[in-house]
């Protein structure tokens, strides 16, 4: 009797490389398609986060700031409690372009030239910001607004 040699892969091991491949292909497309998409998400969130903190930190405490700088090659923004920096998060413009609008003028944003302060009052609000709130874009896209109550949100200002 003969006996044969089997060659080859069985199917189990042909479809847990198809669907490795294909996990593999998803998580790698969006890098490839969008290479600028994981950088602004993190800096959405990273800047969500510091606004977050930085309204509940206001309540009851009169002399919170957000301070957002433009140092050449990074934008800089830092929560500063009377007078003391409390953190300072750095954001390369050569990964994410951030630009902002100015304190009580509207809603489009446009480079910073300047140092931006944003003052917090005892109850959380922002001083001087007009009713449509203090908008944040990232590459060109409204992406954030600071309303006048100090709340930080995802989208445009209105």
């Amino acid at each position: 009797m003969k006996t044969f040699k089997q060659v080859g892969f069985t199917m189990v091991e042909l479809v847990a490389v198809i669907a490795l491949s294909g996990v593999l292909a998803a998580i790698f497309s969006a890098k490839i398609v969008n290479p600028g998409g994981f950088q602004k998400a993190m800096a959405e969130e990273a800047l969500l986060a510091v606004f977050r903190s930085a309204h509940q930190q206001a309540w009851g405490n009169s002399g919170l700031q957000v301070r957002i700088s433009n140092s050449g090659s990074n934008v800089s923004v830092s929560p500063i409690d009377s007078g003391v920096i409390i953190a300072t998060h750095n954001f390369s413009i050569n990964e994410v372009a951030i630009t902002a609008g100015s304190v009580g003028s509207g809603t489009t944003c446009g480079s910073i030239s300047s140092t931006i302060t944003l003052n917090f009052d005892s109850a959380g609000e922002i001083e001087a910001v007009d009713d449509d709130g203090f908008p944040i874009c990232l590459n060109g896209e409204s992406s954030l607004c600071i309303s006048p109550a100090g709340f930080a949100h995802q989208g445009a200002c209105l």
